[in-house]
């Protein structure tokens, strides 16, 4: 494979793609707007765009199964940690009652194997053409082993593998013109111990896909395609930090357990491999500033951080919906106003007669609707009639809800008298916390790189909006 980029072309398609057919031998030439290289850890699309690799730590040899076993071990539905003076292993629950077990081999271990324990031609543990049961009959003694004195024996096996793992990041995750980009194994590659080489790879799709479709459609400025590699590599840097931190956890110079050892930098692991705790750094995308006193919590509004899943009340039909569902993941921003107790107060009279307008988000960036409404309050729904709501709220009747109790604004931190005004990307990161007040606020944040999709006169966009809310 190789490829051309000519910045001249007047058209999207300015790389020229070749591409062996290695079935027929024929070099094809396609054309492309852009090139995701998503083939994994020897990626050739890293290779012909010169990206290279940085090293993180040494290599290790785990053993990785999903097996059904009879045990002692008390915690077993639990994901554990085991460290003994005989090795370690995390135990985990997994599919139909199955334990899922990843155990280093080490060097000492694997100096202990006697030449009748491998086979199929194979030399080592190391070697891929070491024999599955030979990898498995040693995956049981070292449990044995680390777990005594609670018994673990192996009935049945799903899968069982060897990782043999390097841990690399790419010192690029696109080429200078942002025409290319890694995914995935293509640009950082971890140890099987967190668990995240197939999770963030599909994050990094995400990030990217939704940014990519709006530059595609000419929504958006292609400058916003460069804030992909600043969000997924600075993540990425951080999991890697992480694993290596786990890596010298499990596969310690010195076999001196400590019961304690490593604890927290687990307990802080579980934000980045949960998705939970994934906070991306102030920039075109995340507006740092927070205009208005956000309790503090761990799940409160920050601006770069996931909005966390809240149950609420829709009033249209008076079911139980959560929050996050309402927010589809499509190319579309969310303005989400907690207007709190009360829809009299000066800041969302002023905040609705905006959103309103011709200048507001709602009317500007249509054609498609790339920005939706929802009303979160926290008086009793019932006595509450939607079309007595200010406008543009009745324009989007299946997106106001009703927080029974004030659940959800005192989990996010939010004070019911005050309110917040947030703005939420299509990937459920929030871009913007601030106040009522500042609807214009929003609609500079989004003059960033959205593009003013109009069709004739501002009001002609009024109906798209209506039309998006009733079908919502």
């Amino acid at each position: 494979m190789n490829y051309v980029i000519n910045t001249g072309d007047i058209d999207l398609w300015h790389i020229r793609a070749y591409l062996k057919n290695h079935t027929t031998g024929a070099v094809e030439l396609w054309q492309a707007g852009y090139i995701l290289g998503c083939d994994g850890e020897t990626s050739t699309v890293r290779g012909v765009a010169g990206i290279r690799l940085e090293d993180y730590g040494v290599e290790n040899v785990w053993a990785v199964a999903d097996v059904a076993a009879e045990t002692s071990f008390p915690d077993i539905k639990r994901r554990s940690v085991v460290k003994s003076i005989h090795g370690s292993c995390i135990l985990g629950p997994s599919i139909e009652d199955r334990v899922r077990i990843i155990s280093p081999l080490t060097p000492a271990f694997l100096a202990s194997m006697t030449p009748s324990d491998y086979s199929m031609g194979a030399h080592s543990l190391h070697d891929h053409r070491t024999h599955p049961t030979t990898l498995l009959n040693s995956l049981q003694t070292r449990l044995s082993a680390v777990l005594a004195p609670w018994a673990f024996d192996i009935k049945g096996v799903l899968w069982i593998a060897r990782y043999h793992n390097k841990k690399r990041l790419a010192i690029r995750f696109s080429d200078p013109a942002h025409r290319v980009f890694l995914l995935g194994d293509a640009c950082h590659t971890h140890s099987p111990l967190t668990n995240q080489s197939v999770n963030t790879g599909m994050m990094d799709a995400h990030n990217l896909s939704w940014k990519l479709a709006l530059v595609l459609r000419g929504l958006a400025s292609p400058s916003l395609l460069a804030t992909y590699e600043t969000e997924r590599r600075s993540l990425a840097q951080r999991l890697m930090r992480f694993d290596v931190k786990v890596d010298q956890i499990m596969c310690p110079q010195s076999t001196s357990p400590s019961v304690y050892e490593g604890f927290h930098d687990f307990e802080d692991g579980n934000h980045i491999t949960s998705g939970c705790g994934v906070q991306y750094s102030p920039g075109m995308l995340v507006k740092e500033e927070v205009r208005l006193w956000i309790k503090s919590s761990y799940e409160s509004l920050k601006p770069g951080k996931r909005l966390l899943p809240m149950t609420l009340t829709r009033h249209v039909d008076g079911n139980e919906v959560n929050l996050l569902d309402e927010l589809q993941a499509d190319e579309r921003f969310h303005l989400v106003v907690f207007a709190g107790n009360t829809f009299l107060s000066p800041d969302f009279v002023s905040l609705s007669m905006y959103l309103a307008s011709a200048d507001s988000p709602l009317a500007v960036f249509t054609s498609p609707q790339l920005v939706g409404l929802s009303l979160v309050h926290t008086c009793n729904h019932f006595g509450v009639s939607i079309q007595d709501l200010p406008d543009p709220f009745p324009r989007w009747p299946y997106r106001v809800y009703e927080d029974p109790g004030g659940t959800a604004y005192a989990s996010v931190g939010v004070n019911p008298k005050f309110g917040v005004l947030l703005l939420v990307r299509p990937d459920g990161h929030v871009a913007v916390v601030t106040n009522l007040d500042d609807g214009r606020g929003i609609m500079e944040f989004l003059r960033g790189f959205l593009l003013d999709t109009r069709v004739g006169s501002p009001g002609e966009s009024t109906p798209r909006a209506n039309e998006d809310g009733m079908n919502m």
